[in-house]
């Protein structure tokens, strides 16, 4: 994984015990706004996550819990700051042996049919960036498109009423070569 991400926090799977790590993320201000940067919002004023990293029968490991944050967006009506708390659970698998391109070339006969069902992330170098794996679940939930209560988008026609009469746009041609017409 990158070593340069907004929140690194690698955990190391051969040191994980075999019981799961309780992990609580509390971020710096420099890491909220890093994150703030990458996400192009505005700032991310609070980020709590309590986690478990779990090992989990057939060498694969859960990474679970909940992630509390606070975050600030423009309004995409009016453009002012508004404040956006977010509260949502994660839950990810990992494997070793995962391949990080796998299902990119599949058909529409290999797309599973269930839905819900996500193959596990990979482990790369023998490591878990936590860190990386939150923030990607907070790019996930991030509203796309914010309104301050009350914000009310107003289409603009430019389109007469429908019983106004269109005028006509070569009335002014006509009224030309009627004046060119008059002179001879």
């Amino acid at each position: 994984m990158n070593e340069t991400t907004e929140l690194h926090r690698p955990v190391r799977i051969d040191e994980l015990p075999p019981k799961g790590l309780k992990i609580d993320l509390r971020p710096t201000q420099t890491e909220l706004q890093a994150i703030a940067d990458r996400l192009g919002i505005v700032a991310v004023n609070q980020f709590e996550a309590d986690l478990r990293l779990q090992p989990e029968m057939g060498r694969q490991i859960t990474l679970q819990g909940s992630i509390r944050v606070e975050i600030v967006q423009n309004c995409v009506i009016t453009g002012e700051p508004l404040t956006v708390p977010l509260e949502f659970d994660v839950y990810r698998t990992f494997a070793e042996d995962a391949d990080p391109f796998d299902g990119l070339n599949n058909s529409e006969d290999d797309i599973l049919d269930d839905p819900n069902f996500e193959e596990p992330d990979p482990i790369i170098d023998g490591k878990i960036d936590v860190g990386e794996q939150v923030i990607e679940e907070l790019a996930l939930n991030i509203p796309p498109y914010p309104r301050a209560p009350g914000a009310v988008f107003e289409s603009i026609t430019t389109d007469p009423e429908p019983d106004e009469e269109r005028p006509n746009p070569f009335a002014a041609l006509q009224s030309l070569k009627n004046k060119m017409e008059s002179k001879d």
